[in-house]
């Protein structure tokens, strides 16, 4: 599996990441497999959940696949320079206790991390945005703080409005003290609309990385597309624009599927890989299988007709014709329903 530099720093990772959030539900004898194959397979890119998400009911806590993880570190010996680990955690600002209170909290999360996954640092904390963080220079100095502890390496945005890291880098850099080094975001090619392209054009312009996470965005681009038929007896508006540009995306990456005896998922991965500027996208598999899928999409290339057949469906382009196509044209007969 080929490496990628994250932005402007020094880490190396694999451009497949393996994303530990299933491991709760699959159990630590199946986890340990998937890690094993994983990094048999050139993969040191793993990231892992501490506190995070919000806890819910009957659902096993996020922050086990810290556990499993360090347990499955601790019984392989590995040196801990061949594996990046990396944690994603949601801020809840204090209601009382201030700046110090908050300071406090974030080294305490990162200490429970580093606990449960046994190590001394972490090489990648992503912080996740909430409407109601605000301004993140707290949470820098806090973060700054524990880089220069040894406890953290490097910091991540995680679906942060774009407009929000451009004006943390600002104060960072007026500050002297750390900067988000990466952008984690959903990006695919059922995504790639103007926001994603605002935040990988911000991530070139300030030397960050960009680290995609659902690159099949959330298994629907391992679908087939659905029929025509269907299609039509849709009405034509807004809300089947988005089933359009859905079912012409499927129908591409089909048609490219077949032609290449490879299922649509390695497809659609490829096409998120083919961008220089994404330094690893994250893979969440529930099984060995899914994980050597993954793995084997990673080493596809598409040519370049390819590319841009999938970029005449992306969906910027496809809700532009759409909407500027006449509502009331019908459809010619080749596509008309049977009575």
């Amino acid at each position: 599996m080929k490496n990628r530099r994250l932005g402007r720093t020094n880490l190396h990772l694999s451009e497949i990441g393996l994303s530990t959030i299933n491991f709760p539900w699959i159990g630590e004898s199946t986890s340990h497999d998937l890690l094993d194959t994983y990094h048999r397979g050139g993969g040191n890119f793993i990231q892992s959940f501490g506190a995070y998400p919000y806890p819910v009911k009957d659902a096993p806590s996020s922050t086990r696949a810290e556990e499993i993880v360090g347990r499955w570190l601790k019984n392989r010996a590995f040196k801990r320079g061949s594996v990046a680990l990396a944690t994603r955690v949601k801020l809840i600002r204090p209601e009382h206790g201030g700046s110090i209170h908050f300071a406090n909290l974030i080294r305490e999360s990162c200490e429970s991390s580093l606990r449960r996954l046994q190590t001394d640092h972490l090489d990648l904390v992503t912080c996740e945005w909430d409407d109601a963080l605000g301004r993140v220079d707290d949470v820098m100095e806090a973060y700054d703080q524990l880089i220069r502890a040894g406890m953290v390496r490097y910091v991540a945005a995680g679906g942060f409005p774009p407009w929000r890291v451009v004006d943390s880098l600002h104060r960072s850099s007026l500050r002297e003290r750390c900067r988000f080094e990466a952008l984690e975001a959903e990006y695919s090619l059922s995504t790639a609309g103007a926001s994603e392209s605002e935040s990988l054009r911000m991530s070139r312009e300030h030397r960050i990385g960009f680290l995609a996470r659902s690159p099949l965005a959330s298994g629907f681009l391992a679908k087939r597309p659905i029929s025509i038929r269907e299609l039509m007896y849709s009405e034509r508006n807004l809300v089947n624009a988005s089933q359009s540009v859905g079912n012409a995306i499927l129908t591409t990456l089909a048609r490219i599927a077949d032609n290449r005896g490879v299922s649509s998922a390695h497809i659609a991965l490829a096409w998120v890989l083919h961008n220089p500027q994404v330094s690893a996208a994250f893979a969440d598999p529930d099984s060995v299988h899914a994980m050597e899928e993954f793995m084997q999409a990673s080493a596809f290339e598409l040519n370049e007709a390819e590319i841009a057949a999938l970029s005449r469906v992306s969906p910027r382009k496809q809700v532009d014709l759409i909407m500027h196509a006449p509502s009331s044209a019908a459809p010619s007969s080749e596509f008309q329903p049977a009575p």
